[in-house]
Parts: C-alpha cells; sequence; structure tokens
C-alpha cells in the first residue's frame, strides 16, 4: 500500500501546481549559515555523547565488588568498569550541569549517578561507604 502511495505522489510530483513560490534554501542564505549550522548539530551531538557515557546503563553487585557497565564509543557495544565498595567519591559541585549533586568520581572516572534509578537511596550511600578492615578480617575467618 505504501508503495503504490509512493509511486502515485513521485508519478504525479511533477504535474502539481503550487500557487506560491517554494524557498528550498530556508534554513540556510548562504555557506557560512550552513557552515555554522553543521557546526552546531555535530557539537550538540559530541556534547550530548559525552553526557550519554558517564552515565552507567546497569550496576551489579555481588557481596562488596560492583561493576557498572557503560555504553561504548562505538553504538551496540558496552564497557565496564569493575570497582570495590568505597571507590565512589562525589565530585565538588562545578559547572553548569543541573544535577551536580549527582556527579561522583569512581576509580577517576567522573560518572552521574541519579539516587531515584536505584531500589532505595541508601543503595547509592552503601556503594560510598569505604569497607572496613575489621570487616575483611572477619570474614577471612
Amino acid at each position: 500500500m505504501g508503495g503504490i502511495c509512493a509511486f502515485s505522489y513521485l508519478k504525479d510530483f511533477q504535474h502539481i501546481v503550487v500557487p506560491f513560490e517554494i524557498e528550498y534554501a530556508t534554513l540556510t542564505a548562504n555557506e557560512t549559515d550552513l557552515l555554522y549550522f553543521l557546526g552546531f548539530f555535530f557539537l550538540t551531538n559530541v556534547v550530548i555523547r559525552i553526557m550519554v557515557n558517564q552515565y552507567p546503563l546497569r550496576i551489579y553487585k555481588n557481596e562488596k565488588k560492583y561493576v557498572a557497565v557503560f555504553e561504548g564509543q562505538i553504538p551496540l557495544l558496552s564497557k565496564q568498569l569493575p570497582f570495590q565498595q568505597g571507590d565512589v567519591v562525589p565530585v565538588p559541585p562545578g559547572g553548569v550541569l543541573p544535577w551536580q549533586d549527582s556527579r561522583y568520581k569512581i576509580n577517576d572516572k567522573k560518572v552521574l549517578l541519579l539516587e531515584d534509578y536505584f531500589r532505595t537511596p541508601s543503595e547509592l550511600n552503601a556503594m560510598m561507604i569505604p569497607e572496613n578492615p575489621e570487616d575483611e578480617q572477619q570474614n577471612k575467618q
């Protein structure tokens, strides 16, 4: 059905009479405007890509060990970041991001961890509490 509609549209396209003149280059009046438009488009994509790469897709927990899964640089690939309890450190506020209190560092990698995406806010706090050496000795015995 869609193919028939497309064929009839393309066949009759040359016979359509438009009562006004269509201006085709409305976004760009000259080549400089086109370069500004394309530059801003690519810059916006790079900024969005950087932000997406800071947000973990999943965080898996096994006792005191965690694995954060991030989106890779190439689409459909993922990157894993293993870390221990206590490796999550809050980053001091700075910059223009609206979620300054959700910025953390895990093994020198800046990440965004939003409290709302954990089952309970205490799970995020548990990741930040350093492991006590006494607990390690009790676990070994």
